[in-house]
């Protein structure tokens, strides 16, 4: 699909400016020189920059939809009025795909130019709730359907929604992990308290779309899917990757992406003297951090490089690609003791929220895999949670909620710590 000029672009402008702002942080500007090893905290912050901003990308949007038994009535309803009001605000360039899954799946819209719309949204009208629940037949058909017009100059994207367990986990896994190589992102939105955050969670993320997006209310479907929308309109670079290269005496440990959610990386895309973390698209207005954890071995008095991070980037529209920005982060290393007690608030906040998302997080598999809350967070990590999570987890500890209530909570509970950062101050 031919796509010669973005919408909003205008030839003559500023092609040489950098489409992206990083933006690099160190938790401790001076570190004491010591014997032993010492943990440093690096936080990279890439934006969109006014470069872009009047760029607007095509979209190529597939709706896979739950219709089984579990999804009739208000919740069928709602997803009715939801795609059906995206796709009003849809250009008439973007391409719109639905596909229906319950005991098998089918096409409801094949994918085309949303410029027909109340034809489309005919056939939207006439989704009708029964059945089982067969999620991977429904992504894989989205697959297909989002291929048709799959390119790098449009924005592509699988909206996954349903509200119970299906059958053939691993299958899902497996189109999760094809979506992956094929860049077409899956975001998951479950409805209710039945369906499978873990596994939703896997897909999201192993397909570099995200994590699941708790609809506790059937009628907020339409507020998700137009926040799912505004993203997705709102993305003016592609293909972002962050990358630290690392001098000798610098070990990476953990990688955490911080904004615009919480997303521990672990180990992934880390080695001896490089750490290689993923972005994908850039929104404008919409940041992405990275906090990584290293290991910094003796150095004597001076000032030291910790590490070289370079942003690569694509605009593929302006015909711009393989793009690059670069910062050193520098950190001096003294013997004054009083000169080492200064700490960059933001870097130490954020280590210290993701630190509580990952406590978090290993406190609620514990519950989904007993039904139990043994942990107990220490006061420097609650103090990082708002009263409602912590009177949440304080429930489940002592076992004051069950069923629907507590799977409810718990997700909750996962939503809201996935999304710490975004208030630093809080």
């Amino acid at each position: 699909m031919s796509r010669e000029m973005p919408r909003g672009y205008a030839p003559g402008s500023a092609s040489d400016v950098p489409a992206v702002h990083l933006h690099c942080q160190v938790g401790r500007p001076r570190m004491m020189v010591s014997a032993d090893g010492q943990l440093a905290y690096v936080l990279a912050t890439v934006q969109a920059t006014d470069a872009v901003q009047a760029v607007r990308f095509p979209l190529n949007f597939c709706f896979v939809l739950d219709t089984s038994g579990s999804m009739s009535g208000r919740k069928i309803e709602s997803v009715r009025q939801a795609v059906s009001m995206l796709v009003d605000q849809m250009q008439p360039d973007d391409i719109v795909s639905v596909i229906a899954f319950s005991s098998n799946g089918k096409v409801i819209v094949p994918a085309q130019p949303a410029s027909d719309k109340a034809a489309i949204q005919a056939l939207v009208g006439r989704l009708r709730a029964g059945g089982g629940t067969q999620m991977a037949r429904g992504m894989a058909l989205g697959l297909a359907e989002l291929q048709k017009y799959h390119s790098p100059t449009v924005v592509t994207r699988m909206v996954l929604l349903t509200d119970g367990n299906t059958s053939n986990r691993s299958k899902c896994l497996e189109l999760a992990e094809s979506a992956r190589i094929l860049a077409i992102p899956i975001h998951p939105m479950g409805v209710g308290s039945e369906w499978n955050e873990k596994l939703l969670d896997e897909v999201g993320n192993r397909s570099r779309g995200q994590p699941a997006e708790f609809i506790r209310q059937p009628a907020d479907a339409v507020a998700v899917f137009q926040q799912q929308f505004q993203s997705a309109a709102a993305v003016a670079v592609r293909n972002a990757t962050v990358t630290l290269d690392l001098p000798m005496g610098v070990t990476p440990r953990r990688a955490i992406k911080t904004l615009p959610l919480i997303s521990d990386l672990g180990q992934s895309g880390l080695s001896d003297r490089r750490v290689l973390v993923p972005l994908g698209d850039i929104e404008r207005g919409m940041p992405q951090a990275v906090l990584v954890e290293l290991m910094v071995l003796a150095q004597r008095p001076g000032s030291y490089r910790l590490a070289h991070v370079a942003v690569t980037y694509d605009v593929p529209n302006l015909g711009r690609f393989n793009q690059q920005v670069a910062a050193d982060v520098l950190v001096e290393y003294v013997t004054d003791a009083s000169q080492a007690q200064a700490v960059d608030a933001q870097v130490m906040n954020m280590a210290e929220k993701a630190n509580a998302h990952r406590l978090v997080t290993r406190a609620l598999d514990e519950y989904r895999e007993t039904g139990k809350v043994t942990t107990r967070l220490a006061p420097n990590v609650l103090a990082n949670l708002d009263a409602e999570t912590q009177a949440a987890l304080s429930q489940l500890a002592e076992g004051q909620a069950s069923g629907d209530r507590a799977e409810t909570m718990v997700k909750e509970i996962s939503q809201r710590t996935r999304r710490l950062t975004q208030r630093l101050n809080g």
